[in-house]
């Protein structure tokens, strides 16, 4: 189901400032805050409400954490010894490609 844009009417009231204020901190909203950019380059603003609500509670403590580059958790070593030896099969060299044979072939014939 596709929402309504957000207006900035509707922004700055759940900002709490008028609507003035908003036009006049925006710049600084998008810069340091990093408050989404408008949906549109020219005219009224509107913005995607899905990107607002996100930037509004960002900082909400009962927001999920952000999930992590790393499809599974990282293995727990038992022991020092264990790890180190993880590493080495991990970042060992691998074997050298075989060489080329460059010698020049004599076309046959």
């Amino acid at each position: 189901m596709i929402q309504k844009p957000m207006t900035c009417a509707e922004i700055a009231q759940r900002l709490g400032m008028s609507l003035d204020n908003f036009y006049k901190s925006r710049g600084r909203l998008h810069q340091v805050d990093k408050m989404p950019r408008p949906l549109n380059e020219r005219g009224k603003a509107a913005y995607d409400r899905a990107s607002m609500e996100a930037w509004f509670t960002r900082d909400h403590p009962m927001r999920p954490p952000a999930p992590a580059n790393d499809p599974l958790p990282a293995p727990e070593p038992s022991t020092d010894e264990e790890h180190r030896i993880r590493l080495a099969r991990a970042y060992a060299p691998q074997r050298p490609a075989a060489a080329l044979d460059i010698r020049r072939r004599q076309a046959g014939g």
